[in-house]
């Protein structure tokens, strides 16, 4: 089978969609799926991350907003191929026009969204977030007979996440580790100005901070790290699972990290850098699986000491919070969705 997945990556945009849709790939790949990427350019270390991976890329040229010029670019792109199975589009500018555009040179369009806000024309659409009614939220947005596949169960994960689930140590009676992750693009910086925020309780914990490869603020963060005691610094850790198994406490955004740090038990403080991650972390918060400060702000700024130090110094409810959110995500989600594109390609 060939699959095609369309999704790009910048500081503005984080690298949330090429790293699901990445998941995906390496889950199809065990079925012996070959998969390439089609990406715009200027997203350097998605392009990084995507060939790291051993999946060819096919860079094109298009602007935010020129859906014609990106349908068009993209079908150059997979012109003079072996015919395309599935085409997987993970990208928030691109709709139903643009998904119809391209469905004469595929097999069939999967959509991944989280938005809800336009129209598509796929043949199997996935909302891997939680929402109460998610069949509602998509009312007249999707086409006769599209299948949809809601909710964290699936996820799309790497497979290490599943692997440091089975393996990851009990959570500490002291907790004093604090994983500090805004995504991989994280353009306002939130990363720096959380950082100042808690200098003043830095001597009291280990702060793991890691960034993206494509960081704008890499060199600023260093020195900040350099001045903070118990503070390190990683820049494109290939070890997130890792680290996420081993810290108590998350604070960063929303987004696909959600489902990365629920599967390994993490509860986390966050802090919203683009809208469309305050919907589910306020409600993971309402559930008490962790605590929202909605978005980045001074407000949400001066308030996190005081949420760090009561979250670390309450054992007992950040083992609570950590139960509840395992239970959300068990991080087999991608192998899942793998099996299900071979089963509707069958069918």
């Amino acid at each position: 089978m060939k699959v095609v997945f369309r999704a790009d990556a910048s500081p503005a945009i984080g690298h949330g969609h090429v790293m699901r849709c990445l998941a995906l790939a390496d889950a199809l790949r065990v079925h012996g799926a070959q998969c390439i990427f089609v990406c715009r350019r200027g997203g350097d270390a998605a392009a990084a991350a995507v060939s790291a991976a051993g999946f060819a890329l096919r860079v094109i040229v298009a602007s935010d907003g020129e859906l014609h010029a990106d349908a068009a670019a993209t079908s150059a792109a997979l012109a003079g191929d072996s015919v395309t199975d599935w085409l997987v589009v993970d990208h928030y500018q691109l709709d139903a026009a643009w998904e119809s555009a391209l469905s004469a040179q595929v097999g069939a369009v999967m959509a991944i969204d989280d938005l809800a806000d336009r129209p598509h024309a796929c043949r199997l659409l996935l909302d891997q977030n939680w929402h109460d009614d998610p069949a509602a939220r998509y009312a007249g947005l999707l086409p006769p007979g599209c299948d949809t596949l809601f909710g964290p169960a699936w996820a799309l994960l790497r497979s290490e996440f599943a692997a440091a689930r089975a393996t990851r140590p009990a959570r500490r009676d002291q907790p004093h580790r604090v994983l500090v992750c805004f995504g991989g693009g994280d353009a306002p910086n939130a990363t720096g100005q959380v950082l100042q925020a808690l200098a003043p309780l830095a001597p009291r914990f280990e702060l793991d901070v890691v960034v993206g490869a494509g960081n704008p603020h890499q060199h600023a963060l260093r020195d900040l790290c350099r001045s903070l005691p118990g503070a390190s610094l990683t820049i494109g850790a290939g070890d997130v699972a890792h680290r996420m198994a081993a810290a108590d406490l998350f604070i960063g955004a929303g987004g696909t990290m959600t489902w990365e740090r629920a599967c390994l038990g993490l509860p986390g403080i966050t802090i919203a850098i683009a809208d469309n991650q305050l919907a589910l972390s306020r409600r993971l918060a309402a559930a008490g699986e962790g605590i929202d400060l909605g978005s980045l702000s001074p407000d949400a700024l001066a308030r996190l000491p005081a949420a760090v130090e009561a979250m670390l110094a309450d054992a007992d409810s950040l083992q609570k919070m950590s139960e509840a959110l395992s239970r959300r995500c068990d991080g087999l989600g991608a192998a899942r969705v793998a099996e299900r594109l071979y089963g509707l390609r069958a069918s």
